[in-house]
């Protein structure tokens, strides 16, 4: 038996507007543990306006069913896709705020030191490394007698092998002259004892000194 077919019913989907519209939100979320990177977002700008889109033909939506239209300049579609950009943003921060939770996953320092504060660990404050400077000066005639070096003047280290230049800026402000050249820097500081030095190296290396040994520590005359 030949099925009746409505001749209005035919061709209700020339346009194709309608063509590949399915509801694609909000996506699966799902991660596995151990992650450097975790992923939260319920969707895209495309998936949101696909979802979008399928509601204007919705079945319960019956007010919308006057919007036929579904070519991008068209006002409502222009709604539609704005609102698709701004879900795409949130989920997009969403996402950056979930990773920042965490300590595997997260990336800025500040929520590094959040994190550490919950269990109640504060950051130290950096400490700058610190040196002793010998400038040495031209001393061919006409060089000038002296020389002002003032506060932030910048030298930088002569690194070794697999090592990395070191920048330094003087802290003081100080006078250099040619005669200077000929004294040596000092190499080594003296320390002095107290109860809080638990460590002392002595010179040589056959000192025949044993686990036990006592030491006794003088005070020279010319300290």
């Amino acid at each position: 038996m030949q099925e009746f077919v409505d001749p209005e019913l035919l061709n209700l989907n020339d346009c194709k507007c309608c063509e590949g519209i399915s509801f694609q939100t909000p996506t699966l979320v799902q991660n596995r543990p151990g992650l450097s990177a975790i992923a939260y977002r319920v969707g895209t700008h495309a998936q949101f306006k696909s979802s979008l889109l399928a509601n204007l033909s919705s079945p319960t939506l019956a007010a919308l069913r006057q919007l036929t239209s579904r070519e991008n300049d068209d006002f409502a579609i222009a709604l539609l896709d704005a609102w698709a950009t701004v879900a795409d943003v949130l989920t997009f921060y969403q996402e950056r705020i979930v990773n920042e939770s965490y300590l595997r996953t997260a990336t800025e320092p500040l929520s590094i030191r959040h994190l550490a504060r919950l269990i109640g660990y504060e950051l130290r404050p950096g400490v700058a490394a610190s040196t002793l400077l010998a400038f040495t000066l031209e001393d061919t005639p006409g060089s000038p007698q002296r020389v002002p070096l003032d506060i932030g003047t910048k030298v930088q280290s002569v690194p070794a092998a697999g090592e990395q230049a070191q920048t330094f800026e003087t802290i003081e402000k100080i006078e250099a002259r040619p005669e200077w050249n000929a004294i040596r820097p000092r190499l080594r500081k003296p320390i002095e004892l107290s109860e809080t030095i638990f460590q002392v190296r002595l010179r040589g290396i056959n000192l025949n000194i044993r686990v036990g040994d006592w030491i006794l520590i003088g005070k020279s005359s010319n300290s």
